[in-house]
């Protein structure tokens, strides 16, 4: 309906069975990581994304309660990260993945995440 979405497909190859548990982050604009940064990075256990927003969200309450900056600069500042947390959050995500020895195992085109899965799990049957 939308069009295609391209996913990453990351296996822990450490694990038995590695490509029968696959992890599919989408590429793209992360619409929770937008709404809800600080949130969806603990979700997602990105420590240190997480520590870094929350303190972004603590250093901008300081700001506006001693009137270092107008709420309207805060609310400026805090829509720019908001924006960085979309826009980046997916590729956080496969970073943290990669330090935890997951390897990109493949890359998937779809207009869901559940066909991504089926045309991931057929290309990984028809090569066993």
């Amino acid at each position: 309906m939308f069009g295609l979405k391209i996913y990453t497909v990351h296996v822990n190859p450490g694990t038995p069975q590695a490509e029968e548990k696959p992890l599919f982050v989408k590429e793209g604009f992360n619409i929770a990581a937008f709404l809800f940064p600080a949130l969806w990075a603990l979700c997602r256990r990105l420590w240190v994304a997480a520590a870094f927003l929350l303190a972004a969200d603590f250093l901008l309450a300081e700001m506006l309660k001693s009137h270092v900056l107008n709420p309207a600069g805060i609310g400026s500042i805090s829509l720019g990260i908001h924006a960085l947390a979309g826009l980046l959050g997916n590729d956080w995500r496969r970073s943290a993945l990669k330090r935890r020895g997951y390897i990109v195992a493949d890359i998937s085109a779809a207009d869901s995440l559940l066909r991504a899965e089926q045309r991931y799990f057929e290309r990984y049957l028809a090569t066993a």
